[in-house]
């Protein structure tokens, strides 16, 4: 069956309440490489450590607003190198494979519902991609 979807470029997945981006190593180079900026100054500048007890996980930083530390005026200031998080979504598991919580995210983002239909077996390989994603753990 699947659902259509078409970036509105409307921002209010980037922002207006709290939530994590959580870095893979790829992202994280993706990023610097973009940046022009090694690891250790990426981290120190756009990223924060999430404590999960034995280890910490690397998430993007937010502003006091809760908009994405690379959220400006007029969009992603590193679209091109955005993690991959960021550029599957709505396609994310409990999200994209439950029609109810797809019907529910409508209400938050405009784009679901217009533009090109992806059929189940596109968003399943969607899914997919965004779970095989390792988040960067890091030692305590």
């Amino acid at each position: 069956m699947g659902f259509c979807f078409s970036c509105q470029r409307c921002l209010h997945c980037c922002s207006g309440e709290p939530g994590f981006v959580f870095l893979s190593k790829d992202d994280v180079e993706r990023a610097c490489s973009f940046l022009g900026i090694g690891t250790d100054e990426f981290i120190g500048i756009y990223c924060r450590r999430i404590d999960y007890g034995t280890y910490f996980l690397l998430s993007l930083k937010e502003r006091d607003d809760y908009s994405c530390i690379f959220l400006d005026g007029t969009g992603c200031t590193i679209y091109p190198a955005r993690p991959l998080q960021c550029s599957t979504y709505p396609f994310w598991r409990g999200l994209a494979d439950d029609p109810e919580a797809i019907k529910a995210e409508m209400r938050n983002c405009p784009g679901i519902g217009k533009g090109r239909l992806y059929t189940d077996e596109e968003i399943r390989g969607l899914v997919a991609l965004n779970d095989s994603s390792k988040p960067l753990v890091l030692e305590k």
